[in-house]
C-alpha cells in the first residue's frame, strides 16, 4: 500500500482494522461485477486507460474457461483499443512461424492446421489446442484486411526451445554471410554439444566452464548484418531476439547452480525483455497484451515469492513503465478440472480440482454466491480491506491434487492485480 492512501483514507484504515476475514464476503459481494455473456466480461476493458501493457493471467495452465477469456478480452482491445500484439508464454521459434501466418508473412504456414502443427514441445495441451487454434484464425482473418504495417501480431515470451532458437539464428546468418554462419555455429557448438540441459549444468558443476561468451559472441555476429542489404527489418528482429533467447535460457539453465531464485529471475527478465522489445519494434505508441501464468503476470512484491527474492513481468513492467501504464488481470476458479501432469514431461491428465481451501481468497470468492465476476481494485476501501496475506492457489502443468496446500502463494491480492476474474466451476483445454 502506498504512502498516498494513508495519508487521504486514515478514517478508513480504522473502520478496515475490525473487518475480520468473515466479512470479506460480504465485501468482495457489494464489488463484484457479475457476468453472463462475453459482452458483459468485455466491459472490463472499459476501465482500461492508456496503459501500454494489458498483463492477463491465469491459475492453471489447463483449463478452458481462462484462455477463452482472456481471447475475447484480447480481440476487444485489439478491436476498440488499437493493440498491436498478443505474447504469450511459449516459445520464441514456434510463434515466430505462427506469426507468419498470422500476419500473411510470405513463407509461412499456409493453413491454420500447418500454423499449429509447428507447436512440438512438452506440454502439447498448453498451445496446441483448440481454443488457441480460434484465436490464431481470428487474428489471421482479423489481419487479412490492413496493410502490413497495421497487422496485430502473435508472439513467444519463453526461453525453452533454445536449440530450434539456435537453428533458426544460424539458418539466418549463413543466408546472409556463409562464412559467418560457420563462425556461429562454430560458437554455439559449446551448447548444442549437450541434448539435454540438464548435462550441460552438470559440465558446469564438474568443469567450472560455461558457454556465456559464445552465445554473447553469436549475438555480435548477428548485430552486425543489422545493416547489409539483404536483412530486412523483421528477420533481423527475429534473429537478434532468437540470440537473445538462447543467451537468457543459457543463464536460466546455469541459474539452476545457485539455491536462490537467480534461475526463475533469469527467465522472469527474458519475459518483461520480450515484451519491452516488441513495444519498441512497433511503435513509440504501441500496446501489447501478455499471457501468462498467474505467477509470472500479478505483482511478485505482493506475493511471498517477492519476499524470497524473486520477481516477475508483473513487478518489471511497473517499474520500468510505471503502475499507471500496466494493467494486471488475475484469473481464478474454485473447483473443476484441469489438464496437467503428475511429473515433468509426463503424461497429459485430466485432475480434478479440489475445492479450495478454506482460508484462500479463493474460498472467499466463492463464498460471495457469483457463478462468475470480475473485481476492479480501484476503490480504496476495496483495496484497504483485502490489504492482508491471504493464500492464493497456482497450478502449473505439473499438479498433484493430493498436495492441495503446497498450491498456494500468500498474496495480497489489490496489491498484485488491477482486476481478477473468477469462474467458480472450470473445465478443461480441448488439444488438438
Amino acid at each position: 500500500m502506498n504512502r498516498v492512501r494513508y495519508l487521504f483514507f486514515i478514517p478508513l484504515l480504522f473502520i478496515v482494522s475490525v473487518c475480520s476475514a468473515q466479512d470479506l464476503p460480504e465485501l468482495l459481494q457489494r464489488y463484484a461485477t457479475p457476468f453472463e455473456n462475453m459482452d458483459e466480461l468485455t466491459a472490463l476493458t472499459n476501465h482500461i486507460g492508456e496503459e501500454r501493457l494489458v498483463l492477463m493471467g491465469e491459475a492453471s495452465h489447463g483449463t478452458s474457461e481462462f484462455y477463452t477469456k482472456r481471447a475475447a478480452l484480447s480481440r476487444n482491445l485489439i478491436e476498440e483499443h488499437g493493440f498491436n500484439f498478443i505474447a504469450v508464454e511459449a516459445d520464441w521459434s514456434s510463434t515466430s512461424r505462427i506469426n507468419k501466418f498470422v500476419k500473411h508473412k510470405p513463407g509461412g504456414p499456409e493453413t491454420i492446421d500447418e500454423a499449429m502443427e509447428t507447436i512440438t514441445r512438452w506440454p502439447l495441451w498448453m498451445w496446441k489446442n483448440e481454443e488457441v487454434k480460434e484465436l490464431v484464425q481470428w487474428m489471421h482473418d482479423y489481419n487479412e484486411g490492413l496493410a502490413a504495417e497495421e497487422r496485430v501480431g502473435f508472439y513467444g515470451i519463453d526461453v525453452y526451445d533454445n536449440f530450434t532458437v539456435m537453428d533458426d539464428v544460424l539458418e539466418w546468418i549463413s543466408g546472409i554471410d556463409p562464412d559467418l554462419g560457420r563462425s556461429a555455429s562454430n560458437a554455439y557448438s559449446c551448447m548444442t554439444r549437450f541434448s539435454e540441459p540438464g548435462d550441460y549444468v552438470r559440465m558446469i558443476q564438474q568443469s567450472r566452464e560455461d558457454c556465456a561468451s559464445d552465445m554473447e559472441e553469436v549475438l555480435e555476429m548477428v548485430q552486425s548484418l543489422e545493416n547489409h542489404p539483404d536483412a530486412d527489418r523483421w528477420g533481423f528482429f527475429r534473429a537478434e531476439h532468437g540470440a537473445k533467447v538462447a543467451i537468457n535460457a543459457e543463464r536460466h539453465y546455469r541459474g539452476n547452480l545457485q539455491r536462490d531464485a537467480t534461475s526463475w529471475n533469469e527467465r522472469a527478465s527474458h519475459f518483461y525483455l520480450t515484451a519491452e522489445r516488441l513495444l519498441e519494434y512497433y511503435n513509440d505508441n504501441s500496446r501489447g497484451i501478455v499471457w501468462a501464468h498467474n505467477t509470472h503476470i500479478g505483482d511478485a512484491r505482493a506475493t511471498e515469492m517477492g519476499r524470497q527474492g524473486a520477481h516477475n513481468i508483473g513487478q518489471l513492467s511497473r517499474e520500468a513503465l510505471g503502475r499507471e501504464n500496466v494493467f494486471a488481470i488475475g484469473f481464478g476458479t474454485y473447483t473443476g478440472r484441469v489438464l496437467a501432469a503428475f511429473n515433468w514431461e509426463g503424461n497429459m491428465e485430466s485432475m480434478e480440482v479440489p475445492e479450495a481451501m478454506a482460508d484462500s481468497w479463493e474460498a472467499m470468492l466463492e463464498a460471495t454466491g457469483h457463478e462468475t465476476f470480475y473485481l476492479l481494485f480501484q476503490d480504496p476501501e476495496l483495496n484497504d480491506a483485502l490489504d492482508r496475506w491471504i493464500p492464493h492457489r497456482a497450478i502449473g502443468v505439473t499438479f498433484n491434487p493430493r498436495n492441495e496446500r503446497g498450491n498456494y502463494v500468500q498474496t495480497i491480492l489489490p496489491e498484485r492485480y488491477d482486476a481478477f476474474v473468477f469462474i467458480r466451476n472450470t473445465g478443461v483445454l480441448s488439444p488438438l
